[in-house]
């Protein structure tokens, strides 16, 4: 006769669940010699007259986004994220900082090699 209660189970550290197991698992280490380094540029395609006092590069369209990156792209940077750079707060009232976009690039970096980059912008030079 029993009192018919679940036994107990014992923990195995193996079940998905657990975050040890988890952690043990190779497709989720993370390598610690890796780093990202970023860039982004902010650009508009209104006219200095429709925005003045802007830092945003002017483009005539958006098509011509690619060959302004393209310095960006021989360096090794890709293109991550594009995205306005005022989010609209409503329909009814527009500024002109909503036509302002940010485009977000990023190049992986060896952690070494940016370690000994860092370390010269360290040194006075005497």
């Amino acid at each position: 006769m029993g009192c018919r209660l679940n036994k107990l189970e014992k923990r195995d550290d193996r079940r998905p669940g657990n975050i040890y197991s988890t952690l043990k698992r190779p497709q989720v280490e993370t390598k610690i010699d890796v780093s990202y380094e970023y860039r982004f540029l902010e650009f508009t395609t209104l006219s200095a007259a429709e925005l003045p006092r802007a830092s945003a590069v002017r483009l005539a369209s958006l098509r011509d986004l690619p060959t302004q990156l393209l310095e960006l792209y021989q360096q090794g940077f890709s293109l991550v994220a594009l995205h306005p750079f005022v989010q609209p707060t409503s329909e009814r009232e527009k500024t002109p900082l909503e036509h302002i976009f940010r485009a977000i690039l990023i190049k992986k970096t060896d952690r070494s090699s940016l370690t000994s980059i860092l370390s010269g912008w360290n040194v006075l030079p005497m």
